[in-house]
Order: structure tokens, then C-alpha cells, then sequence
């Protein structure tokens, strides 16, 4: 086995392949649409690259506007080059994300090189990262967070290697890492600082301030710090950029809590003192962090790429089981106490900063815990080389990962978009092109706003689906900053189709009921992956 390993390089780029063939491989089919966040994002790369301004015509804004909140601008001005390399268009929003996701699977081989742990189990771990579908899921999803959770992971490997190497460009690289993650999304805007306080903390000794080199280092990178830290205080004391976001989000916003809380009028003081409502807080954000220790949000349930009721996924696939129950045994019987402490810490604080949010169990904040069970599968695998000496278990091991990888993809490319393809706002796209291709040939358009396949109860973003379809229009958008004149963002109805002229009504069948086509005749049809009519496309002369 030591032999087999004996050339890391080689094996980190073959682990860096797999990563960057399964997150590209059909990147624009699946998901099956751009989500709403995507093409917000790569409207406002464009803007940022035709005119130095976003969508609003604010000039290098550090928080971009959108629907409901701030977006943060990491992932926007990294589109920004994505565009300039390979022009406007679906695969340039995407690439970001997926290239830095495949990134992800290198550097974390090198956090657990920097953790002791042996290159046969860093490979490992790297090499699981690749396959794991809650990775690739958000890779190829355009998150935010896999850019943040990339920044963290190389934040948290350089300031290990500084507590040892003492060298000025490892800490200032470490510094920027971890301010790009904070910037990039907004779960590590909690959990940043935590981390770096136990590193310092756990690695004290190895920091001598009374040296004159270390110290000079420590206040360089101070520095460096000041210069993301004083515009991000900015945000977040003189805009509502930072506080929008928590707010929208609040575990404080769940009508569940709302309506348990007694909101100050108490009717006796034992309900004062033992069902107050700091404490019914602290019960409710606890039964909600507790659930992220749930093994079927582990190995069955936690992707929900299927409805309650039907065959799913977990964060890890069911054939991670048995080396990851070998791993945490690996890990309680270790000597090595800071790697102990490290898998510790991650253990815990993993899933603090979803747990203060809305949603249970929310698989894109809990990102951020990602390093601990790739920590538990690489102990896991290294044990396992260096103890079991029956080697044909490998050969079982791999049939039973195809097979894991298998069912992964036709969950992940067949069953979610029949289920799920509304939450994506799937139609918009063949919507916003069959408008743009035929703008001409109408005085008006209208293009609903709500839809769904049991009814209007989704509200979507139409206008944004069109400027991005439509790049003439958005060139237009941008230079003049005013909607489009000729199309109207709302359900079309009898009011909408007493317009003059010749119209075109874009709707769900739901807004055309008992076959009321107001005088029109459907021309196209906009099908969901499930078989049922996501739109009618109506013309009227």
C-alpha cells in the first residue's frame, strides 16, 4: 500500500480529474435551470463588466441587490472574469463554482497532510470529496458557499502551516483566504472567527509574540486584515447589506417559535422563571441543532432531492458507513490530541451557523461541515491500509461505490427534476427565448409572475430570466437602467387581454381557467420534466 502512494502529485491530480469531469460533466443540464440567484449573478457580472456598475448602477458595489436581500460579491466579480474569458451565457455562471469546487477536493488533501494524517488517507479523503454528491450538487449549482467553504478549507491549511513554518507569505495568504470566505457567503461570516480563535487558541504554543520576526508577521497580516474588515464593518454598521440577510433568515422569523413565545405577558412567576421566553429560544434552537445529529439526515434523507416517502440521499453515501463508523474509531483511540481536537471542534461547530437560521436540517449552510466526516473517512481509509491486511475488501468496497455513484445519478438527473424542477424556476428559460426570438412579431407580452404545477403558489423573477435570455434587451437594461417597455412582468388575465394589438400571454394553465384563452389560441407549450404543463403561451390578434 506505501508503495501505491508513493507518488502523491500523481494522485492529486488524478483526484483533481475525477472532481473536474463529474462537476462538469452536462453542467448546463443539471440542475435543470439556472436558479434565480445564478442568473442575478451573472446579470450583474455583465453589468459590472459593461459599466463598472451592477444592475441598480451602484459603482463596484461590495453587496449586490437582489430579490429579498444582498447577494455577496465574491461570486459575482469571479463571474466577472468567468464572462471576459468565455462571454455572457449559462456556462460562464456556472464555471466559477464548479472549477473552485474541484479546487476544493486538492487543497483539502493538503489540510489533512497538515493535520498528520498520512498521504494515503489525505488522497482518500480528497478522493471521497470528489465523488460526494452533496459537493457536487452545489458545484454545479453555482452556490456561493462551495466558493466560501474553498476559502475557508485553504484559510484553515495555510494557518496550520504557519503555526510550524513561520513564513510571512503563508500567513498573509491564510488572512486573505479566510476574509474571501467571510465575503463569499454568509454562514462563515459566523463561523470564520470561531475557527481562527480555536487554531490560536489549540496552537498558543507555537506562537512566540516576544520574537521579533513573528511579531512583525502578526501585525503585516493585521493589516492585511484591516483592509477587508473595515469596508465589510462598513456594511454591516451604515447599510442594511449585513442585517437584511440575518433577518430574512432568523431562526426568530419560524412561526412555530412566534407562537410559542409569550412576548413578555407572563401569567405567573414560575411561567417567569421556567418557561420564559429566553428559555422556550434556547429549546427551540436546540431541538433544531440536535437534528443535524440525526443518521438518516446523514445516509438517507439529507439532500431531499426526493419528496418524504421516496428513495433519497444523505449528505454521505450509505457505502461511506462502515469506513466511516471504522473512522470514529480510528479518531477516539488516536494519541495525536490536535488532530483529536480539530475533528472535535468541527463535530460541534459544523452546524452552529445553520442552526440559527430557518429551514430544518439545510444541507448548503451545513457546507461548512464537510471537513469533519472527510476527516473521520480519511482516518478511516488509513487505518484500514495499515490493520486489515484483507485486501480483496478493496475490490467490494469500490463495486459498492459504482453502485452507490449509479443510483446517485439517476436520483440526481432523472428523479429530482421531475419532483423538483418548479423550485428552479424550470420554464423561464424556454419562456424568456421563444420571447426574445419572437419580440418582434408582438406589440405586447405579458409573462406571469406566479406558477406551479398545483397552482400559481410560486412567485418567480421572470424579468431576470428575460434580460438574461435576451442580451439585447439586457444591453439596453443596462445602458438605460428601465424595464423593458414592451413586456409586462404579471399574470395575464382579461384586463391584459384587452390590450391593442397583437399579444402574446405567457401564464400557467391556472391562469387560463376552464380552458379561457381569452380570444387567444396556444402556440407553445413549456412542459415540466414530470409530464404536467408548466406554461401556455397564447397568442391573440
Amino acid at each position: 500500500m506505501k508503495k501505491i502512494f508513493s507518488k502523491p502529485l500523481i494522485w492529486i491530480i488524478f483526484v483533481f480529474l475525477i472532481a473536474i469531469v463529474i462537476r462538469f460533466f452536462k453542467l448546463i443540464e443539471y440542475p435543470v435551470s439556472l436558479s434565480m440567484d445564478e442568473v442575478s449573478i451573472g446579470i450583474n457580472a455583465h453589468s459590472i463588466l459593461k459599466t463598472a456598475k451592477d444592475e441598480h448602477g451602484v459603482f463596484f458595489p461590495l453587496a449586490f441587490k437582489s430579490v429579498g436581500d444582498f447577494k455577496p460579491p465574491v461570486n459575482v466579480y469571479l463571474t466577472v472574469v468567468s464572462e471576459f474569458i468565455f462571454g455572457f451565457g449559462e456556462f460562464s455562471v456556472k464555471f466559477p463554482a464548479a472549477l473552485i469546487g474541484s479546487m476544493t477536493c486538492v487543497v483539502f488533501i493538503f489540510l489533512l497532510r497538515s493535520l498528520a494524517i498520512s498521504w494515503k488517507g489525505a488522497i482518500f479523503g480528497g478522493f471521497w470529496l470528489a465523488l460526494l454528491p452533496w459537493h457536487i450538487h452545489f458545484s454545479k449549482g453555482g452556490f456561493e458557499a462551495i466558493t466560501a467553504l474553498f476559502f475557508l478549507i485553504t484559510g484553515t491549511w495555510l494557518l496550520i502551516e504557519w503555526f510550524s513554518k513561520k513564513k510571512l507569505h503563508i500567513l498573509i495568504l491564510s488572512v486573505i483566504s479566510f476574509s474571501l470566505s467571510v465575503w463569499a457567503y454568509h454562514a462563515e461570516r459566523f463561523f470564520v472567527p470561531i475557527i481562527v480563535i480555536f487554531l490560536l487558541i489549540r496552537y498558543r504554543k507555537d506562537i512566540n509574540i516576544r520574537v521579533k520576526n513573528i511579531r512583525n508577521q502578526i501585525l503585516i497580516s493585521l493589516a492585511v486584515l484591516l483592509v477587508f474588515a473595515i469596508p465589510f464593518a462598513k456594511l454591516a454598521i451604515f447599510t442594511p447589506a449585513i442585517a437584511q440577510r440575518a433577518a430574512v433568515t432568523s431562526i426568530l422569523r419560524e412561526q412555530s417559535l412566534i407562537q410559542s413565545l409569550h412576548q413578555g405577558s407572563y401569567t405567573n412567576l414560575t411561567q417567569r422563571i421556567f418557561d420564559n421566553d429566553t428559555y422556550l429560544i434556547f429549546r427551540h434552537w436546540a431541538g433544531k441543532y440536535m437534528n443535524y445529529y440525526d443518521l438518516r439526515f446523514w445516509f438517507w434523507k439529507g439532500l431531499e432531492f426526493t419528496p418524504p416517502g421516496y428513495p433519497d440521499l444523505g449528505l454521505l453515501l450509505l457505502v461511506d458507513l462502515p469506513l466511516f463508523t471504522y473512522g470514529i474509531y480510528s479518531l477516539v483511540v488516536s494519541k495525536d490530541k490536535k488532530l483529536k481536537g480539530f475533528a472535535l471542534f468541527y463535530l460541534i461547530a459544523g452546524p452552529l451557523p445553520a442552526s440559527f437560521t430557518m429551514n430544518e436540517q439545510h444541507p448548503l449552510r451545513a457546507l461548512i461541515w464537510i471537513p469533519f466526516f472527510g476527516i473521520v473517512m480519511a482516518l478511516g481509509f488509513e487505518r484500514f491500509a495499515e490493520k486489515i491486511k484483507k485486501w480483496w475488501l478493496l475490490p467490494i468496497y469500490l463495486i459498492l461505490l459504482i453502485a452507490n455513484l449509479i443510483y446517485f445519478s439517476d436520483i440526481y438527473m432523472r428523479q429530482f427534476p421531475r419532483f423538483y424542477s418548479e423550485s428552479w424556476q424550470f420554464g423561464y428559460r424556454e419562456v424568456s427565448k421563444y420571447a426574445c426570438t419572437h419580440l418582434n412579431n408582438y406589440d405586447h407580452i405579458f409573462i406571469s409572475d406566479t406558477f406551479g404545477s398545483l397552482g400559481p403558489l410560486n412567485t418567480g423573477t421572470p424579468y431576470l430570466y428575460t434580460l438574461f435570455y435576451c442580451p439585447k434587451n439586457l444591453e439596453n437594461f443596462i445602458l438605460t437602467g428601465k424595464q423593458l417597455p414592451q413586456i409586462d412582468f404579471r399574470r395575464p388575465n382579461i384586463d391584459s387581454a384587452k390590450e391593442k394589438g397583437r399579444l402574446l400571454l405567457v401564464g400557467t394553465p391556472w391562469d387560463y381557467l376552464e380552458g379561457n384563452l381569452y380570444g387567444g389560441r396556444i402556440i407553445e407549450k413549456v412542459i415540466y420534466p414530470s409530464g404536467i404543463d408548466a406554461f401556455w403561451l397564447v397568442e391573440k390578434q
